[in-house]
């Protein structure tokens, strides 16, 4: 694929993750660990009799793994709130709708808590924004878009993006073409007309480019 003209590009598009906002100050799989104890500590205040900490991360972890896998083959997303409520089921907590947000509003504060913005993105999106280019957003996530929106209106960026896809609301995740083809829509141009920048080699380099779309890793 040649490098565009500079003058023929209308959209660039940004992955978020690890992209425009560091997500991994603290290592997934000890973030994680982290995040359900602050679950599992709101509900020593609600939930009686309550299976041990061991318990429900040795649960959590086999479902996680098991959406994981099946998320890599077929790449249609999954989400944190309904394994929590397919957790709760399968160590015998009695739960509803509320006990299963209030789990999931503390597992994310921790995730939230550890997040940093890097140094140059307002500098990047304020350039571009100026320059009259349209600007999206697509990330795999395997949260709720609110909750990455409530992270990038902290962080001030929020205004320069025109479009926003989330895997976890779309139901694909990158590189499904589904998810490049409603990208290319939202923005009004064509392929031709848009780059991708991102930090992943197949979701945001190979992906984008089998789907017509400038790449930069």
């Amino acid at each position: 694929m040649k490098i565009p003209d500079k003058s023929e590009i209308k959209c660039v598009m940004f992955d978020l993750g690890s992209t425009l906002i560091e997500y991994e100050n603290i290592p997934w799989d000890e973030m994680n660990l982290l995040a359900l104890e602050a679950g599992y500590n709101y509900l020593r205040g609600s939930i009686n009799p309550l299976p041990s900490y061991e318990e429900i991360c040795e649960e959590y972890i086999k479902i996680r793994d098991i959406n994981r896998d099946s998320s890599g083959q077929t790449l249609k997303e999954w989400n944190v709130p309904d394994r929590i409520a397919e957790l709760f089921k399968a160590v015998g907590i009695k739960n509803n709708d509320k006990v299963v947000s209030e789990f999931f509003k503390f597992y994310y504060n921790i995730i939230s808590s550890q997040l940093t913005i890097f140094d140059d993105t307002v500098s990047v999106l304020s350039k571009l924004k100026e320059a009259d280019f349209k600007i999206g957003l697509i990330s795999n996530t395997i949260f709720p878009d609110t909750n990455h929106i409530g992270d990038i209106k902290r962080f001030g960026i929020d205004k320069y993006f025109d479009f926003k896809i989330f895997s976890s609301n779309f139901g694909y995740r990158k590189p499904h073409r589904l998810i490049y083809e409603e990208a290319i829509r939202l923005s009004g141009f064509t392929p031709e007309q848009s780059i991708f920048v991102g930090d992943r080699f197949i979701e945001d380099y190979l992906g984008p480019r089998e789907n017509g779309i400038f790449s930069v890793f």
